[in-house]
């Protein structure tokens, strides 16, 4: 007799609680309160101290896909390069102009980018397409294609021994990356700026404000 008892009290409780939790997930009765020990995710809120553990998950599968989506590129145009200057190079007479980022300007209407560092001025549009050049060192590059811009050049993201060239720009801080247009190369240009090497080492004007007021009309 005592063990139907228990059972038809063990049956009722199991009851009761799913007519809460159902009451609860409708917007009527009382909200379910987890038992001690159940998992987070499964309480109505999730609790402030544990927000932040789970952002950071978050954050790991987001840079591991985008890690995933850089790799997935068709390479139009291959061959040797060209460097015009820190962001722009010809293979096989197509001009190519990196998507993605923006270097500090080598000979713009016969004038040159100028930064200031620790050691004084130096010509950072010179230093940036030096550092291109560096980076390919003879090398083939392998280009996509993604459209053209304005100016009827190729819009890439090109490639030297298995580097992806735009990134060495920015996290050498030679470029900065173009976020007006993609945040592709966001994360190489806080590792710059962490590390003030490059432009970031002093002050300096964006790539597109120096064009700006250099520009002749």
């Amino acid at each position: 007799m005592r063990s139907i008892v228990t059972i038809f009290g063990v049956v009722f409780t199991v009851v009761l609680k799913s007519i809460s939790v159902v009451n609860s997930q409708e917007g009527g009765g009382v909200a379910f309160e987890p038992s001690p020990g159940q998992s987070p995710i499964q309480a109505e809120e999730l609790p402030m101290d544990l927000i932040e553990d789970y952002e950071d998950d978050t954050l790991v599968d987001k840079k591991f896909l985008d890690k995933a989506q850089k790799k997935k590129l068709d390479f139009n145009i291959v061959g040797k390069a060209r460097v015009i200057d820190g962001d722009t190079i010809t293979i096989n007479n197509a001009k190519i102009r990196f998507s993605g980022i923006d270097a500090p300007e080598k000979n713009y209407y016969g004038q040159t980018q100028f930064c200031k560092g620790p050691k004084g001025v130096w010509a950072c549009g010179k230093k940036a397409s030096t550092k291109l050049k560096q980076l390919i060192n003879g090398q083939e590059v392998q280009c996509t294609d993604e459209g053209k811009d304005r100016y009827g050049r190729t819009l890439s993201i090109c490639y030297a021994n298995g580097v992806d060239l735009q990134a060495e720009m920015v996290r050498s801080g030679m470029a900065v990356a173009y976020l007006r247009y993609s945040n592709r190369y966001e994360s190489e240009m806080v590792e710059a700026m962490i590390a003030q090497v490059g432009i970031w080492a002093g002050p300096f004007l964006e790539p597109e404000d120096w064009r700006r007021q250099n520009r002749q009309n």
